[in-house]
């Protein structure tokens, strides 16, 4: 998450929930948008709308490109932080997260490093259109707690995916996590079960 100081001095924070797919994000979204009401809005990631996500599941090597372009694109068709009017802004995938997948596909040969130089070049170029995010949540569980959520939510693309795919994202989202300033990010063990929402609302709000 991060919080922006804009002219006039309301304070908007943009909350970036970091993490692999199948960790918790979404379900601890919906919990901060009923704790802040209409202190809060938020950009929520959505697959659904991805016209390619099944078709990069089934056969990742042809639609990779396009899967991540539109991902990047979906920013931009409710793009309600170019408007940031609440206190808070949620984003439930940090922005550059996008790339960490990327960057993925592209070791396994399903992106060339021109397709992933071109992805890089137009992240970076969204990024600098984006408000600075002030404070991140990065939520940190094994792989075991990663396929256990990816279960109970019943995404049929995402019944096929190989072990060792959940393995090697897991380290590359665990080394690009490092980047992040510590002194901005609240790191919550969801191996543990049930987190503690005030500490992540106090963190947020301090």
């Amino acid at each position: 998450m991060g919080k922006v100081m804009p002219k006039g001095g309301v304070r908007h924070a943009i909350y970036r929930d970091l993490r692999n797919v199948g960790s918790g994000k979404t379900t601890l979204l919906r919990r901060l948008l009923a704790h802040f009401g209409p202190r809060a809005a938020f950009h929520e990631e959505r697959p659904q709308d991805n016209p390619y996500i099944h078709e990069y599941y089934s056969d990742s090597k042809r639609w990779s490109f396009h899967s991540q372009v539109t991902f990047l694109s979906l920013y931009f068709d409710d793009p309600k932080w170019k408007r940031i009017e609440a206190e808070f802004f949620f984003f439930d995938r940090a922005f550059l997260e996008n790339m960490v997948i990327a960057e993925y596909r592209r070791d396994q040969g399903d992106l060339s490093e021109d397709e992933f130089a071109v992805l890089c070049k137009l992240a970076r170029g969204i990024e600098a259109l984006m408000p600075r995010i002030d404070k991140y949540v990065y939520l940190d569980c094994s792989v075991q707690t990663v396929l256990s959520h990816m279960r109970k939510r019943g995404r049929d693309y995402e019944d096929e995916l190989d072990l060792m795919y959940v393995y090697e994202l897991k380290a590359l989202y665990d080394k690009w996590a490092q980047t992040l300033p510590p002194e901005r990010t609240l790191r919550v063990d969801m191996d543990r079960g049930e987190y503690d929402l005030n500490e992540i609302i106090a963190f947020l709000e301090s």
